[in-house]
This record gives C-alpha cells, structure tokens and sequence, in this order.
C-alpha cells in the first residue's frame, strides 16, 4: 500500500469512527427517553426518574449493557416482590 492509499483508509477509518459516536449518542438519547419519558407537570416521580436515569447512565459503562439488564430485571422481580408483601401487610 502507498502513502495514498493508507491515507485514504486512515480518512475512511476516521469518518466510520465518527459515524458509530454518533449513532452510539443518538441510541442512548432514545434510551434515555425510554427510560426517562418528559412529564407534563413537576411531580415528585420526576426527581425519581431523574435520579434513576442518572443512575443508569453511570451504569452503563461501568457494568456493561448485558449485565446491567440483567442487574434491572433482578432488581425489578425484588421490587414487585416487595411490593406484594408490603400490600398484604397493609391489608392485615
């Protein structure tokens, strides 16, 4: 390969390169609107899903996609769970 060719591709690998940021940018954006839907009027579930989206958004990198879904699901199951035990709690 010469110099121009290697150039070229060098040009090609960056364009790609920059491509895939910004397809990775505009997929956590629609995740973060999966996630965290606007609201209409100030509620206190605002502060709750504002922190929640945080929280996954440092998440992420830390412990990767597959495992954080992993992570949330299992975290979903215990708060149903609780939530069950707590509702028979208040009806006894």
């Amino acid at each position: 390969m010469n110099r121009e060719s290697l150039a070229r591709r060098k040009s090609l690998l960056v364009a790609q390169a920059h491509l895939h940021r910004l397809q990775a940018g505009m997929a956590w954006y629609e995740v973060k609107e999966i996630v965290a839907p606007p609201r209409p009027a100030p509620e206190r579930g605002d502060r709750v899903r504002s922190i929640a989206a945080t929280l996954i958004g440092v998440a992420v990198p830390v412990f990767g996609l597959s495992r954080l879904g992993r992570i949330m699901k299992t975290m979903s199951v215990v708060v149903m769970v609780m939530r069950v035990v707590r509702g028979l709690r208040r009806r006894n």
